[in-house]
């Protein structure tokens, strides 16, 4: 996928998300959205990575979309050299785990 490629799926989510179709054609249009995300999180990551993303997806769908989507945003920003290794995928999920558990939970006990 090339930087155009890229513009018009940035350009198609914006659109979705504000809502300019409704209905059945919405649903169509996320879909092929989705699969488009996914085409080219594909096309970037190696075949280990492929298979962590995929067990990732049966786990959590949403978590996997997320990390398809900001690949693509890395990619796109010229932060992604050539392919994502399963180790650096690891690192990239250590960096959205770290963040997600940063959720100060305090206990006083009774007295």
């Amino acid at each position: 996928m090339d930087e155009e490629d890229l513009e018009k799926l940035k350009k198609e989510k914006m659109e979705d998300l504000e809502g300019e179709e409704a209905g059945g054609a919405a649903e169509k249009k996320q879909e092929r959205i989705r699969k488009q995300l996914k085409q080219i999180a594909s096309q970037i990551l190696t075949e280990e990575a492929r298979s962590r993303l995929g067990n990732i997806r049966t786990a959590k769908p949403d978590l996997a979309s997320a990390i398809e989507y900001q690949l693509v945003q890395l990619h796109r920003a010229g932060q992604i050299n050539g392919k994502i290794s399963d180790k650096e995928l690891k690192r990239l999920l250590k960096k959205i785990q770290e963040g997600q558990d940063k959720q100060d939970i305090k206990y006083t006990s009774p007295r």
